[in-house]
Order: C-alpha cells, then sequence, then structure tokens
C-alpha cells in the first residue's frame, strides 16, 4: 500500500496495469499520440486517478478516454486537441460511484 497526504490506496496490481495500459495505448492510437508525449502522460495520469478513485470497468474508462482531449495542442503533437471536458466528467463520476 502507497501512502499520500494521510490516504492510504492498495498498491496497483499487474492485471490492473495491463488494463490501464491497454486503455492508455487504445487512446493514443484514437488520437495519434505517441504513449511516451506529455499529452498522453497527462491522460494517463487522469486515467489512473479515475481507477483510484473506484472506477475500474475497463468500458467505463475507455469511454471517459474517447472523449479526453488537451486544451492546448502539444509542440510534440498538434493534433491531440479539444477540452478537458471528460476530466471533469470523470473527476464527477467519482462522486458517483
Amino acid at each position: 500500500m502507497s501512502q499520500h497526504s494521510g490516504i492510504t490506496k492498495p498498491a496497483l496490481q499487474p492485471d490492473d496495469i495491463a488494463m490501464l495500459h491497454a486503455v492508455l495505448r487504445e487512446w493514443c492510437q484514437e488520437k495519434s499520440c505517441e504513449i511516451g508525449s506529455p499529452d498522453a502522460q497527462h491522460v494517463a495520469r487522469e486515467l489512473v486517478s479515475w481507477f483510484e478513485c473506484g472506477i475500474r470497468n475497463r468500458q467505463k474508462l475507455s469511454g471517459l478516454m474517447r472523449h479526453m482531449h488537451m486544451e492546448v495542442p502539444s509542440a510534440a503533437n498538434a493534433r491531440c486537441e479539444g477540452s478537458l471536458t471528460a476530466a471533469k466528467a470523470g473527476r464527477l463520476a467519482c462522486h458517483d460511484g
């Protein structure tokens, strides 16, 4: 278990990591982003946050990720454009369970 700011979270298991990585790879493919790009790293952080918040269903995570875009395109990949609407929706979903 890891501890951050007094909150204890269980460690991610290998199956969890594999599923999260697959969802991120799919998003990168759909958005034509390199998996190591700053945009993908940002999206990966959001994905892990949603997972830790309790959204564990691959289809639900994929649905949230499908609509995840970056507000400002990175210099490395200008094709990842849009808004962070899905990120906001995902945070709200944390409260819905």
